[in-house]
């Protein structure tokens, strides 16, 4: 699509993937030009991002207010309400090992006496703080852990032996993958802690913010 004019493409000014909902008025007989891209652009972005949530938005606002009162907020700054919901940490506190034993769980393949389960918790420990970010917005979605650090972790971090369909297949030549939503990494069982490190860290570089090693 590189170099092809606007045009060409057959936009209208209807919401992409809903061509009943106009973004203006008559905007199905309207095309998408070079003129008028940035006021398409806008409208798309108003509406996915405002107008097409505002009823959720509206619903997460009530429900919110009936735990915690909005007005309330106000006596906040930003980075306050920060720490108070996300549990910011100020100064970096690496993972410790025996905590990751005792809060982690291995499953399907792994026990707490698996080589890759030592290997993989000795690897944690051993993160500074933006490695244990990039691991955690990788296996978790989220860059940081809630307050109560693993221990609070809801599902816990599941840790299973990643399997493959024939047993010719060497598991060094492929990558770790996850499902965030379960907080579950699917580990190769690595031939050494070497290899596991690296494949963690470029994982972690490649996988976030995308579903290619779910």
């Amino acid at each position: 699509m590189d170099g092809c004019p606007v045009e060409d493409l057959g936009l209208d000014f209807t919401l992409p993937g809903y061509p009943n909902i106009e973004l203006r008025k008559g905007g199905r007989d309207m095309s998408v030009n070079l003129d008028n891209l940035a006021n398409y652009v806008s409208l798309v972005s108003h509406w996915m991002l405002i107008e097409g949530v505002s009823t959720q938005m509206e619903a997460v606002r009530e429900g919110f207010n009936s735990v915690f009162p909005i007005s309330s907020l106000g006596m906040f700054y930003p980075d306050e309400l920060d720490q108070i919901f996300c549990g910011t940490v100020q100064s970096f506190i690496p993972w410790d090992f025996k905590v990751l034993s005792e809060s982690c769980k291995p499953d399907h393949g792994y026990n707490m006496e698996s080589d890759s389960i030592t290997n993989l918790f000795s690897i944690m420990a051993g993160y500074d703080q933006d490695e244990q970010r990039a691991f955690l917005q990788f296996v978790t979605g989220c860059p940081r852990l809630p307050i109560g650090s693993f221990k609070s972790l809801t599902p816990p971090l599941t840790i299973v032996k990643k399997t493959f369909d024939t047993p010719e297949v060497n598991p060094d030549d492929y990558l770790p993958s996850v499902m965030t939503c379960a907080n579950y990494l699917k580990l190769p069982d690595y031939s050494s802690k070497k290899i596991m490190k690296e494949k963690l860290k470029l994982a972690a570089a490649e996988g976030q913010y995308c579903f290619h090693l779910s």
